[in-house]
């Protein structure tokens, strides 16, 4: 299905989820009657369920969460501010962590790209010379692709942050210092870029389809659609539509449910496609 319909008027907003004082830092779905959400004030990662919000499981980490992805049905890896990637696994009822991988990089986002992880690279001061860009790397940890600016020759990147990919090999990152989003091909060559009044300061990002992508747009507190064969944006929710600040966000095609966590609060906000 591709959600050709999708559009402002198709979106209902349904009850909020609340999860009892628990900030939400990212999350992802696992499934379509659960969520796995990362939360940074008491550095854990919680199965929920996406009606109730009700915790199923919980694991606590040696560090904050940062960033949060499905590797398989039933694996996922979690970016850690300790600059550790833990492994886990990901049961009906239980979360297990498995193991953990020590990287060389300030990642602002974490995604899976084939058999292997795409991370963005915020280039923070603590490296020598730190330089943002996207990286992709092995599950072991071996470097496959990198593309930064000093690769690019020129300022592609200055706080890369979530990662998208889709099923043609594409990658797609968010960028809230340059206020774009940049699309790569499975060796990080860049090949398209996303600007304009609507991504300003763009956080979570997810894709449908190869033909449709949704991010948050956190400074207009909007949802925005974007169709990169056409090159066109559409806003479906904003502030009418209960929007304020939104940070991660993921889609249920089953359900037909859109979820939204806001930067501030302890709540998702929930929209279904009519």
């Amino acid at each position: 299905m591709l959600f050709t319909e999708l559009s402002a008027a198709n979106l209902k907003q349904q009850p909020t989820i609340a999860l009892n004082e628990q900030p939400i830092e990212d999350m992802v779905l696992v499934s379509t009657d659960k969520l796995l959400v990362a939360s940074s004030e008491q550095s854990k990662i919680m199965l929920v369920k996406s009606e109730s919000g009700k915790k199923v499981s919980e694991i606590r980490l040696q560090s904050q969460p940062l960033s949060i992805c499905m590797t398989g049905t039933h694996h996922a890896a979690v970016f850690l501010m300790n600059r550790n990637i833990n492994f886990i696994q990901v049961s009906a009822n239980t979360l297990k962590l498995c193991s953990s991988l020590k990287v060389d990089v300030d990642v602002g986002g974490i995604a899976a790209h084939q058999q292997n992880l795409v991370m963005s690279d915020r280039g923070s001061d603590w490296k020598h010379y730190a330089v943002p860009g996207v990286k992709i790397i092995s599950k072991e940890g071996t470097e496959i692709h990198n593309q930064d600016n000093t690769t690019a020759g020129r300022e592609v990147f200055k706080s890369p942050r979530w990662i998208a990919t889709t099923s043609d090999g594409s990658i797609y990152v968010t960028d809230m210092g340059t206020h774009n989003i940049t699309r790569l091909d499975s060796s990080l060559k860049i090949i398209q870029t996303f600007s304009g009044g609507m991504l300003k300061s763009p956080r979570g990002i997810i894709s449908l389809n190869c033909e449709q992508l949704i991010v948050c747009s956190e400074v207009n507190n909007s949802i925005v659609l974007i169709r990169p064969s056409t090159n066109s944006m559409t806003v479906l929710l904003n502030t009418q539509h209960g929007i304020q600040c939104p940070k991660s966000i993921c889609f249920c095609k089953e359900q037909k449910k859109l979820y939204v966590a806001p930067i501030r609060g302890f709540r998702v906000l929930v929209y279904r496609l009519l």
